[in-house]
């Protein structure tokens, strides 16, 4: 005779206990069989699907509250320098447009429907796929052993890290780079009235070239979030820190910096490369009158208002 039970998990699993006599001093031994095998593809999937409309619902929030600043630093790099206004610098220059054009007509409407929608897209590209291609790295490279949680077993460094954010980064951008030209036109067009965004949009060759500093600032900008976030905590609690409010409000500053950091550069080609009157010229003629007017400096024109943007949105 057997004696067999059965036992639903919280997680939906649903074992069958099953107990067979042994004649022997041996206590009985169970059988466990799980029905629900299946269920484990449809509860990873059902994971990712939560990880990618999480990730693109945050971007889409911030972005909506924080478009303001996006648009103030669009309009602050592709001004002209003969411009007065940005003669007393960066706040004088927002609170000018404020008080000209309003703050919803001036800052907040530009690009705010590419900009949300651009973002929901890449972020959650983004988010749900970096750490299968980060794990998926220290597998080919490093080992395939996995530890109780499913991550790989191998010891993660920075250069899982960044290839992974690199790779992510530019895909996600790569694939939504429509709306980004899109959302960085809108903004100019403030910045510099009659400018055909439309014309500008309409020409394939336009947009092909601004899809490779867009995906070029996707790569960077994944990449130091990343480099800064997964980074510096994986270091840290190595070192024995406790992994804890602390320690994330520090990670996530630090992503805050290495993404609006190493994404500057691109940021601003992106803005002045699709604000030009013409598009005869090339990325690098682009890059070089960017260093002729400040020089290597020059890159990082407006990347402080990038770090006050994200520095919130990084630690909630």
């Amino acid at each position: 005779m057997s004696y067999s039970a059965s036992i639903i998990t919280p997680d939906g699993f649903d074992f069958e206990l099953v107990y067979h006599p042994i004649p022997s001093s041996t206590p009985p031994q169970p059988v466990v069989r799980r029905h629900n095998d299946h269920h484990m593809a449809d509860i990873m999937l059902s994971a990712q699907a939560t990880q990618f409309l999480c990730a693109g619902t945050a971007a889409s929030i911030s972005s909506f509250l924080y478009n303001p600043l996006d648009c103030l630093r669009i309009r602050w790099q592709v001004a002209p320098d003969a411009v007065t206004d940005t003669s007393g610098g960066l706040l004088r220059y927002g609170s000018q447009i404020v008080r000209s054009e309003g703050l919803v007509s001036g800052l907040w409407r530009p690009g705010l429907a590419a900009n949300v929608s651009g973002m929901f897209l890449s972020a959650a590209i983004r988010f749900s796929s970096y750490e299968h291609v980060r794990d998926g790295l220290i597998t080919r490279y490093d080992g395939d052993d996995d530890n109780d949680d499913g991550s790989s077993g191998s010891s993660k460094h920075g250069g899982h890290m960044v290839a992974a954010g690199l790779v992510c980064g530019a895909f996600a951008y790569f694939v939504t780079a429509p709306l980004h030209l899109l959302k960085t036109l809108r903004q100019a067009e403030k910045g510099r009235p009659g400018m055909d965004v439309w014309g500008k949009m309409s020409e394939a060759n336009n947009v092909i070239k601004g899809t490779a500093p867009v995906s070029l600032r996707g790569a960077l900008f994944t990449a130091g979030q990343m480099i800064g976030y997964d980074g510096l905590k994986t270091a840290a609690k190595a070192r024995g820190f406790e992994d804890g409010p602390y320690l994330h409000l520090l990670s996530s500053v630090a992503a805050s910096f290495g993404a609006s950091f190493l994404s500057a550069p691109a940021d601003l080609l992106v803005a002045r490369y699709m604000s030009m009157a013409t598009k005869g010229d090339r990325l690098l003629v682009c890059v070089k009158e960017i260093y002729d007017e400040r020089g290597i400096k020059g890159f990082w024109r407006g990347w402080s208002i990038s770090f006050l943007r994200l520095t919130p949105v990084m630690i909630t």
